[in-house]
């Protein structure tokens, strides 16, 4: 099995929170989330689904920034690519999503 490792940067943060977790595992998607955390976060007043678009959103940065360092693609045409194959998978996916919310292990 190969995981990432952890990032750089949350050292030391006692409050750190993984929030995706995305496998590639028996040829499907497998995908666990840390869901309502922003909900239940005291004093906020982001909307989830909101949070969740931003969190996409700056992944796909980060992977354009990666593909650009490790590849030479340019990184505006790469988050256009990826922006555009994500509205199409959304409007119609390649596969089916199962599964069921599970709350979160204490």
């Amino acid at each position: 099995m190969r995981e990432l490792r952890t990032p750089t940067g949350i050292e030391g943060d006692d409050d750190s929170t993984e929030m995706i977790r995305i496998w590639l595992a028996h040829e499907d998607l497998h995908v666990s989330l840390l869901l309502g955390m922003w909900e239940d976060a005291e004093e906020c007043e982001v909307d989830e689904r909101d949070a969740w678009g931003e969190l996409l959103a700056d992944s796909i940065q980060h992977i354009a920034n990666g593909l650009n360092q490790s590849h030479g693609w340019d990184k505006e045409q790469t988050i256009v690519r990826i922006t555009n194959s994500l509205l199409k998978n959304t409007k119609c996916p390649t596969g089916v999503v199962t599964g069921s919310y599970v709350e979160e292990n204490t």
